[in-house]
Order: structure tokens, then C-alpha cells, then sequence
């Protein structure tokens, strides 16, 4: 829940850079809108959607099929690294997020300003 909270935060900021305060309050009302919306009109129905065998079986299959489709984009991204240092961001990442138990959106910061330093010190153009 708290790295869905940073990522809405996020969203505020971009708003807010591409058009002042109006444009953070519109981007984190539109990130906001629509768990709000859910939890306000579901929130009677959901402990009979728990209890019903149908929404349950699909849940229950829903779990590993995200996993299935997690790792089965991870493997080619990852055979698909060139560079040592790659190696050593990915490595980085899967230790803050699964050890450090650090949040998405600040191990997205962390691994990728990381990234673009091996980048540039490696000789890599920061900027087309």
C-alpha cells in the first residue's frame, strides 16, 4: 500500500513541473479517484465477493498468472543485458526491494540515477 501512496505522490509531482500547483492538484486527484471511487461504491459488496466461490477461484488462478507474466518478461529483459554493470544495478534492485525491503518507487530512483552514472561513466550518451 505505501509504495502505491509513493507513486501517487509521484504523479503529484510531475503535475506540479509540468503546470503548477493546479497541475499536482489535478494529476493526484485523477491518481486518487479511482481506488477512492472503488473502496466508496464496492466496499458493501466485497465481503460477499470473498465468500463467493466464483470471484475466489478466479483469484486464486489470478495470483500465479501475474507471476507467470512477471517472469516471463524479467527473463528476456534480463538476457538481454550487455554490461557488467548492468548486472550489478539488477543485483542492487532485487537487494533493495527483496532484502532492504525498500519501496518500488525508490528503488526505480536509486537503481536508475545508479544507472545512468555506470552509463555515463562507461561512455554511454545521456541524451539523444
Amino acid at each position: 500500500m505505501l509504495d502505491r501512496v509513493e507513486g501517487r505522490r509521484a504523479v503529484a509531482v510531475v503535475g506540479y513541473a509540468a503546470a503548477g500547483v493546479g497541475g499536482a492538484l489535478v494529476a493526484a486527484a485523477v491518481a486518487f479517484a479511482p481506488s477512492f471511487c472503488f473502496i466508496a461504491l464496492g466496499a458493501e459488496r466485497f465481503d460477499r465477493l470473498r465468500t463467493d466461490p466464483t470471484p475466489r477461484a478466479f483469484l486464486s488462478g489470478a495470483g500465479p498468472a501475474a507471476i507467470g507474466v512477471i517472469v516471463g518478461s524479467a527473463i528476456p529483459l534480463a538476457v538481454a543485458l550487455t554490461q557488467s554493470w548492468q548486472f550489478v544495478v539488477l543485483g542492487a534492485a532485487a537487494v533493495l526491494l527483496l532484502l532492504a525491503r525498500r519501496s518500488v518507487v525508490t528503488t526505480l530512483a536509486l537503481t536508475g540515477a545508479a544507472g545512468a552514472a555506470a552509463a555515463a561513466l562507461a561512455g554511454a550518451p545521456l541524451s539523444s
